[in-house]
């Protein structure tokens, strides 16, 4: 490892939710004062306060492809970060775009996962952009390690923490620019993830009225989504609030009292500023694993399995937390 003080990028090139995950290990770099840029899509370049990391660096290049346009994209975005004189890259992505730009940045650690058994073509393919690689699962882990755990020993070299913090207090104003007012409502994640996910257009309704006999209910949806959004509002005959942006988007779940969500970027939101949520995960034979996974981090929770009746689960656990 280099002996001069270390300056880290992060490659994660994938939804919000992964990225968020890496919040404990941006709380136990920060702790350690060494200076942080992040690679993310443009869709959650906005995911984290401006605290958390000295730069969120936008990769606009296309996933999972290997085209001449995609390589000379990411040689470009490689040459201006060489620039940086990272001494560390750490690819927190299955991506091979990740591995492709760890090696043009030209950093002299280059940290990231393999699969050795699980994957081996793919294993023996990643170790050539690769100063040093880390064991992960090809599967779901038996182990059941939570993302957040996964990515953060990337850094173990590099950090004084031996395992990822859930303390709020620390976690929180890595997500939020400013605190929001308390707000006294119930969230719901109002997306077409509930559909994506087979859970049928009917039990989220039903949700919605479920929800609304607690009392107050904010709907809450992305602009993108707005076919959806629209359908759910007229058949519950409650607006659907839009967002552009991702930090009024954070700050609704923030101020909320509770978040009825499923297994989606909101979710983790909540689990990194400490919003009770009830999660809603699709049944799957690797359910137990994949909740593991993926729970929210260090908020209050509940998970429910969208199986038969799971409208009337999801309100319970959402009793539960009030």
């Amino acid at each position: 490892m280099p002996e001069s003080s270390p300056s880290v990028l992060i490659i994660r090139l994938d939804a919000i939710g992964d990225a968020l995950a890496l919040t404990p290990l941006l709380a136990a770099l920060g702790a350690d004062a060494i200076p942080v840029d992040v690679v993310l899509r443009r869709g959650n370049a906005g995911v984290f306060a401006s605290r958390a990391v000295r730069r969120a660096v936008i990769g606009d290049f296309k996933l999972r492809s290997s085209d001449r346009a995609t390589i000379d994209a990411i040689e470009a975005l490689g040459r201006e970060l060489r620039t940086q004189h990272y001494s560390h890259v750490l690819v927190a992505t299955e991506d091979p775009s990740g591995y492709r730009l760890a090696r043009a940045t030209g950093a002299p650690v280059r940290i990231g996962f393999t699969h050795v058994w699980g994957k081996p073509f793919k294993t023996l393919w990643a170790r050539q952009f690769l100063t040093h690689s880390i064991h992960r699962s090809a599967g779901e882990d038996r182990c059941k390690p939570h993302e957040c755990e996964v990515l953060f020993r990337l850094a173990t070299p590099l950090i004084g923490e031996r395992e990822p913090t859930r303390d709020l207090a620390r976690l929180r104003p890595l997500v939020l620019e400013a605190e929001p007012a308390p707000d006294e409502r119930v969230a719901v994640q109002i997306t077409d993830k509930w559909q994506r996910l087979g859970i049928g257009f009917d039990a989220v309704v039903e949700l919605v009225h479920r929800i609304a006999e607690f009392g107050p209910i904010r709907l809450l949806g992305a602009r993108g989504e707005a076919a959806y959004a629209g359908r759910i509002a007229q058949a519950t005959a409650i607006d659907v609030e839009s967002f552009d942006d991702l930090a009024p988007w954070k700050a609704a779940i923030a101020a909320a009292t509770a978040l009825v969500t499923p297994d989606s970027g909101a979710l983790h939101v909540a689990g990194m500023v400490g919003t009770p949520v009830v999660t809603v995960f699709p049944p799957s034979r690797d359910f137990a694993s994949r909740v593991a996974r993926w729970a929210p981090w260090a908020a209050p929770h509940r998970i429910v399995q969208a199986g038969d009746g799971w409208p009337a689960r999801a309100s319970d656990a959402l009793a539960q937390l009030l």
